[in-house]
């Protein structure tokens, strides 16, 4: 695991004016470092490298939170990767450190290879449904990436909302795709009603400039991610 790295990008709250946490993103160790998606890809359908690759992790994750005890710090696990039972062993080993830590499920939908096992919809949705748990009961606060992409689709939110604590949308992912503002805002409007609801803190990711910010502000949408706060960098404040 010599050729990865952990950086940071700060959680920002626009109302206090501060840094509330950061997301930990796997990057490599490239000359501009970028995630090492097809690397990550084959790492998780290999159990034996996915078992070697949390174990680099728990150690590097240890080491951080022991550097910096008071800030909170997001992790992202792939749909697929919470059927082996070493992540959950890894969530285990991680649970002293678990009010420290929000695990963070992303949208990637759950393509299956032959290291593992067949497995029809139901089955796949009841294993969800106890990983959710097993990780809720063990302390952690638990966030879904990019709620109305991917796996994270209105219909999956749902079946979880007893384990979720946040949901997460990103503009910059809708923007790329040239969706109209105003359809945007009209999906931006409907999950914030929807966290709200459900008393769920919600996180708009991408924010590149101060006017969206500020927009987004006047909405009430107070926990911002995105480049105008900070690029994934490896640095990060001890005061948030």
């Amino acid at each position: 695991m010599d050729e990865f790295q952990l950086h940071f990008q700060p959680k920002f709250d626009v109302q206090n004016n501060r840094i509330v946490g950061y997301e930990i993103l796997l990057r490599n160790k490239e000359l501009n470092p970028y995630y090492p998606a097809i690397k990550m890809d084959n790492i998780i359908h290999n159990k034996e490298e996915h078992k070697h690759f949390l174990v680099w992790f728990q150690e590097e994750l240890v080491q951080l939170l022991k550097s910096f005890p008071t800030i909170q710090f997001s992790i992202n696990f792939a749909p697929k990767q919470l059927l082996y039972p070493e992540t959950h062993v890894f969530f285990t080993n991680m649970q002293h450190y678990a009010k420290q830590v929000i695990i963070e499920i992303t949208e990637d939908p759950p393509l299956f290879a032959a290291s593992i096992e067949p497995i029809d919809s139901l089955t796949f949705d009841k294993k969800f449904q106890s990983a959710f748990a097993s990780i809720k009961a063990k302390g952690y606060c638990i966030a879904l990436d990019d709620v109305g992409s991917g796996m994270n689709s209105l219909d999956e939110v749902l079946k979880y909302i007893p384990y979720l604590d946040q949901i997460k949308f990103s503009i910059v992912k809708c923007t790329k795709k040239d969706l109209n503002e105003e359809t945007l805002h009209l999906f931006l409007n409907a999950w914030q009603q929807f966290a709200e609801d459900y008393h769920l803190v919600f996180i708009v990711e991408g924010i590149e400039d101060q006017v969206t910010s500020d927009e987004l502000k006047e909405k009430g949408i107070l926990i911002q991610q995105g480049y105008y706060f900070g690029k994934p960098s490896k640095n990060i404040k001890k005061c948030c």
